[in-house]
C-alpha cells in the first residue's frame, strides 16, 4: 500500500535524521528499497491508488509525499508525473472531486462528486490534490491559487467546511464517512500552501 509505505518511510527518514548514528546502513537500505517499492507500484498514467480513502487524490498525496520523504528531488519524473495527473483533474472551479465509485472501478471517477459535492468539486478532494502539489513544490502556481480560492470559497461562516460524500474507504467495498476530513484536510493543505507559495499564492477571498 503506498500509505503503509509512506508512514513507514517518514518513521525511518525522521528517526534517521534525529538519530544518523544508530544503525546507519540498515536505515539507509530500508528507506532506499521502500523508495523503489513506492515508484514500482505507480500507475501508467502518473497516480498512486489510495486503498484507504477515495481515491486517487489522497493516493497521490501519500506517493509525493512518501517519495520526497525519502529523497527523491521534486523535479524527479516520477513527481512530475504525478503532479501532470494531478493538474489534469483539476476542475474549472478550481477544485477536484471523484468519489467511492474510484475504489471499485479503479479508475478516476471524473464526476464522482456532482450529485455530493459542489459542481463536481469537493472540499477534501481539493485538499488532498494541494497538499500533494505543494510537497512536490508545483510550479504551475496559479493551479495551486485556484484550488486554494475554491477551499476558501467553501468555507462556511461558522468556520466549518461542509460535510459532503464519503471520502473513506476500506478494502475498496466500504464506505466510512470522518466527519472530521472536512476541517482538517482544508486547514492543513491551506496552512502547507501558505508556508510553500508565501505571496505567490495571495488570494482575495472577495475575488
Amino acid at each position: 500500500y503506498v500509505e503503509c509505505s509512506m508512514a513507514s518511510l517518514t518513521a525511518l527518514a525522521d528517526f534517521h535524521a534525529m538519530f544518523p548514528q544508530h544503525r546507519t546502513a540498515e536505515i539507509q537500505y530500508s528507506i532506499q528499497r521502500g523508495r523503489e517499492f513506492m515508484k514500482s507500484i505507480q500507475r501508467e498514467d502518473g497516480s498512486w491508488y489510495g486503498s484507504w480513502a477515495c481515491c486517487f487524490c489522497y493516493g497521490c498525496w501519500f506517493g509525493i509525499e512518501g517519495l520526497i520523504k525519502a529523497g527523491e528531488p521534486a523535479f524527479s519524473p516520477v513527481i512530475q508525473k504525478c503532479c501532470q495527473f494531478l493538474l489534469s483533474h483539476q476542475r474549472a472551479n478550481g477544485g477536484w472531486g471523484e468519489d467511492f465509485t474510484s475504489c471499485y472501478d479503479k479508475d478516476y471517477a471524473e464526476n464522482g462528486m456532482d450529485s455530493y459535492g459542489d459542481d463536481g468539486s469537493g472540499v477534501v478532494n481539493t485538499a488532498w490534490a494541494l497538499l500533494a502539489l505543494s510537497a512536490a513544490k508545483c510550479e504551475d502556481v496559479d493551479a495551486v491559487r485556484r484550488g486554494i480560492k475554491y477551499l476558501i470559497s467553501r468555507q462556511l461562516p461558522s468556520g466549518d467546511w461542509p460535510q459532503e460524500g464519503i471520502a473513506g474507504v476500506f478494502n475498496r467495498a466500504c464506505g466510512i464517512t470522518y466527519t472530521a476530513y472536512r476541517n482538517v484536510f482544508p486547514i492543513w493543505a491551506l496552512g502547507r500552501c501558505s508556508e510553500t507559495y508565501g505571496l505567490a499564492i495571495d488570494v482575495d477571498p472577495e475575488d
